[in-house]
């Protein structure tokens, strides 16, 4: 049977997965099937360049073209826009990306996400004022942006010109058709409080907060269920996808830069 089914999926990919329709005589025995699945799995993994749930090197728009069509639950994208120098005083080997780059991102994002499925878009306040953000998502008709989230970070003060910063803010982009009951957590205000991590304990210069994205996942997804993360920085949402049982693919373009970096600090 085994061998059967990794003929009959053979064209699948490890973005489908959740997608495969399994026979009814496996679920009846949950042992059984769940080995058939993780045999499958190991399949589908044996084949592809990218692998699920492991920290590795990438570009975004590859790893995006290699996931298939409407199997994402949920993507956090958080990118690189702006250089490194404006918003930090040290310098991380980070590579700036265009709107244009940015822009091709969002369109595979939402080729990608299943329909009603969340982008998590991640932005300070220097985008809030201009037309960066629209004009990222002009191609994009079936991503629309249904709220805004923000995350105050406690007993922390950042740059700033004016004002100092001490917020980052995260649009809710969901997939055509919008609907307001997909969020799972109906008590979730539109103010996070957390203290960002400190220096000393960071992975990348970018890492949020732990509670937030656990929850954040918890609201919009559930277990097994594939989250996308095109712009991985820390990886610390594939640790909270571990601890709560869901399946991850992501990659950063400077991961073993900024690695090596911070071992020298």
């Amino acid at each position: 049977m085994v061998a059967r089914l990794k003929k009959r999926i053979k064209k699948e990919t490890l973005s489908n997965f959740n997608n495969i329709v399994w026979p009814k005589i496996f679920k009846k025995n949950f042992m059984e099937f769940n080995q058939l699945k993780e045999t499958i799995l190991d399949h589908l993994i044996s084949q592809q360049k990218y692998l699920l749930n492991t920290k590795q090197s990438g570009e975004a728009s590859e790893l995006l073209n290699f996931v298939g069509d409407n199997s994402a639950s949920l993507v956090f994208l958080d990118p690189q826009y702006e250089p490194v120098r404006n918003v930090m005083r040290t310098n991380y080997p980070l590579y700036p990306q265009s709107d244009y780059q940015i822009m091709q991102i969002l369109k595979e994002v939402e080729r990608i996400l299943k329909p009603s499925a969340f982008c998590l878009l991640w932005v300070n306040k220097t985008l809030l004022g201009n037309d960066r953000i629209p004009l990222w998502l002009l191609k994009t008709p079936a991503l629309k942006i249904v709220d805004c989230l923000v995350w105050h970070k406690k007993n922390f003060l950042g740059l700033g010109s004016w004002l100092r910063s001490n917020a980052e803010f995260c649009f809710l982009l969901q997939k055509y058709p919008q609907k307001g009951k997909v969020f799972k957590n109906r008590s979730f205000g539109n103010v996070w409080e957390e203290s960002p991590i400190s220096v000393t304990k960071r992975k990348h210069p970018h890492q949020k907060p732990r509670e937030l994205l656990k929850a954040l996942i918890e609201a919009t997804t559930n277990e097994g269920e594939l989250i996308i993360d095109p712009c991985a920085g820390s990886f610390v949402v594939l640790e909270i996808c571990q601890e709560l049982n869901r399946n991850y693919l992501g990659v950063d373009l400077t991961y073993l830069e900024v690695k090596e970096f911070l071992a020298t600090k």
